[in-house]
């Protein structure tokens, strides 16, 4: 009599590899969420170019007439 020797030994595989690929994406998404709440000044809009410095600065001066 075998024992410890599963029926569907494919099936047990690919559970297996799903649990681990699982622990693998949580454990990823925990470092990025970490890293994103350490570091919150990478999510502050800035203007990309001179040319959207000088709008931007244009803009917040208002209309001053």
């Amino acid at each position: 009599m075998r024992r410890n020797q599963p029926q569907w030994p494919e099936e047990d595989q690919q559970r297996a590899l799903q649990q681990v690929l699982g622990l693998i994406a949580a454990g990823l998404a925990l470092a990025i969420f970490l890293s994103a709440i350490g570091h919150p000044d990478w999510f502050e809009l800035r203007p990309v170019s001179s040319a959207a410095v000088a709008m931007s600065a244009a803009a917040s001066k208002g209309h001053g007439g």
